[in-house]
């Protein structure tokens, strides 16, 4: 679907390419720029190569001085300094101080972090102090969503809620990540098998029996979808009953946001709600 890179906090926009038309593309830079200081100061690069934050009039608010930053979320962000990666406040301080052979953005109050070496080094979860919640016993963590978090075990991956109990088994190829009280997993099947991606509960039940060539994560109440083949299927949307409720006819399609979706039928582009209908 596109992507960006943070050359500059204005280069985060992350205007997507498919969308030609000139009303389109400002008003997705205008939400863009909401988003991209919603949270605080924004990662930016400056001349030298390094890193830092910007503020939204354009000024440093924290000086380009980093090998590597992430957004701030909840008024920290991980940063790297030298080999080692910790936490900064929103005025360049370090809160946690860079001990992490990689760090995560922090969600719900946790983020996924390892210490050791930067290869072998085990994944768990701290909290705002940089004191392990959830001892770093995995070959990966993601941070928490919709009160889970996904780590990889082995080969495999599987959900641990705040207390680190594992309440989903490792056993999925992918995950995405929880919403709605629902995520999407994919096992693979036997050779040929091209549906192999389902929703699961918390309590890893799949509430609908329905299998998806792909599938991903819930917005507003709908997810997109492929139904039958992830190389040639179209893109549509079911709700969280599992029904197919805007028909697989897109091209390209966006997760909704703010009551409307991004979409392409060949070349024409368009908006729509979550009826499916276009946008006026």
């Amino acid at each position: 679907m596109g992507g960006c890179v943070r050359a500059s906090p204005f280069a985060a926009f992350c205007v997507l390419a498919i969308f030609s038309g000139s009303v389109l593309i400002a008003e997705e830079q205008q939400e863009a720029e909401k988003r991209l200081f919603a949270k605080g100061p924004a990662p930016a690069k400056g001349e030298s190569g390094k890193w830092g934050f910007l503020s939204p009039d354009g000024t440093w608010a924290v000086e380009p001085k980093f090998i590597e930053v992430k957004p701030f979320q909840a008024d920290l962000a991980a940063a790297r300094e030298n080999e080692k990666w910790g936490y900064l406040d929103p005025s360049g301080n370090w809160k946690i101080p860079p001990r992490f052979s990689w760090a995560g953005e922090f969600s719900e109050n946790l983020a996924p972090a390892a210490e050791g070496d930067r290869l072998t080094g085990k994944f768990g979860y701290i909290d705002r102090q940089g004191r392990w919640a959830i001892e770093p016993n995995y070959i990966w963590a993601r941070p928490f969503q919709g009160g889970y978090g996904a780590v990889k075990d082995g080969s495999k991956w599987g959900f641990v809620d705040a207390k680190g109990k594992m309440v989903v088994e490792a056993e999925y190829d992918q995950v995405g990540g929880f919403s709605d009280g629902l995520v999407a997993v994919q096992k693979s099947g036997p050779p040929g098998d091209k549906k192999t991606w389902v929703y699961i509960l918390p309590t890893g039940k799949s509430p609908f029996e329905t299998k998806f060539a792909w599938a991903g994560q819930f917005s507003e109440g709908l997810a997109r979808v492929q139904m039958e083949d992830r190389i040639t299927s179209k893109f549509g949307y079911i709700n969280k009953q599992g029904v197919l409720v805007i028909p697989a006819e897109f091209d390209e399609a966006t997760d909704f946001r703010n009551g409307q979706a991004h979409v392409r039928m060949g070349n024409q582009f368009k908006f729509i709600d979550a009826r499916g209908k276009a946008r006026e």
